[in-house]
């Protein structure tokens, strides 16, 4: 039996050990990861919903794509405290400063909350990053910030071999056995529990699993992009350029945002967002640390001095 063999089998069993009556909600994202696990999941049979989650920052192709073939999946729409839909660009100002990769305030609002007190499907791989490798396990189970909850995960590590702290608080089970089944039940309906059922796949068992099986994936990877999240994310690095190449309209929409952030933070009386920012256009030159700007400094450095600044 081939590796890939294998893997598919472990993941198939993980999907059935931990299934809920109810099913579970499946996170899809349109991506080659997501793919894989809903095929995954019809293989195993198991109950599901299935919905993506809008940002406001999607690549259209992506959208695109989720809607011609993958009907069944629902579309997710981002909500304010006050029932307003949530975007990247009322959140930009309502920050006072853009995102960064290390102040990641969008995820949480716009991606982090979905399928809250459910079970849920995710693609997360620990190939993908060494924060994965450290923080995420065939299940994961997140207290989200409790301490009561965060006292009651850590009691659950100590009682069972079959669980690991994560080092945020939380804790992983890679181990698919009655132990680890018991914990993910008492925990599931109170906490963020996530099942993971390819995290220790490589990117090339994905794209085998795919082309063995036929699976119909979103046209962008052909043309060069190995990722396809949210347009601008600045944890995409250098590929932020060619996504603002491509769509130009969302480089537009961020300069927009800035413009009116600067306006709220003078509006506030709040210091200058950063040396020689006096417009949007100068704020996404110093957010896309392209050299563009005189004198540009460290972006990190940057940062730092436009947290202090809130």
């Amino acid at each position: 039996m081939s590796t890939l063999d294998e893997k598919v089998k472990a993941s198939i069993q993980r999907l059935k050990a931990f299934e809920p009556e109810e099913g579970y909600a499946l996170q899809f994202s349109g991506g080659k990861d997501s793919v894989v696990i809903k095929a995954l999941a019809d293989m195993a049979n198991v109950k599901y919903d299935a919905s993506y989650r809008l940002t406001s920052v999607d690549p259209p192709e992506l959208v695109r794509f989720i809607k011609k073939e993958h009907s069944d999946v629902a579309i997710d729409i981002p909500r304010n405290k006050d029932g307003s839909q949530a975007t990247m660009w009322n959140m930009i100002v309502k920050e006072r400063m853009p995102p960064t990769r290390l102040a990641r305030y969008c995820c949480e609002t716009l991606k982090e909350s979905h399928g809250k007190g459910k079970l849920s499907i995710t693609g997360v791989r620990w190939a993908e990053s060494t924060r994965r490798k450290n923080d995420q396990g065939a299940v994961t189970i997140i207290h989200e910030g409790n301490k009561k909850k965060r006292r009651q995960l850590a009691e659950l590590a100590d009682s069972t071999d079959s669980a690991s702290s994560t080092p945020s608080g939380g804790i992983v089970l890679n181990y698919d056995n009655d132990e680890s089944q018991r914990v993910v039940v008492q925990c599931y309906r109170t906490m963020k529990t996530l099942v993971n059922p390819i995290i220790d796949w490589e990117d090339k068992e994905v794209w085998e699993f795919i082309r063995a099986n036929g699976i119909k994936y979103c046209g962008l990877y052909d043309e060069g992009f190995h990722r396809l999240g949210c347009v601008g994310c600045p944890m995409a690095g250098k590929h932020r350029s060619a996504q603002f190449a491509r769509w130009p309209t969302y480089k537009i929409a961020y300069i927009h945002a800035f413009d009116r952030m600067l306006r709220e933070r003078e509006r506030d009386g709040l210091k200058p967002f950063a040396p020689n920012i006096t417009n949007g256009e100068e704020v996404y030159h110093w957010w896309m640390d392209d050299g563009i700007l005189p004198g540009q400094t460290d972006l990190f450095t940057d940062i730092d001095n436009a947290e202090r600044n809130i």
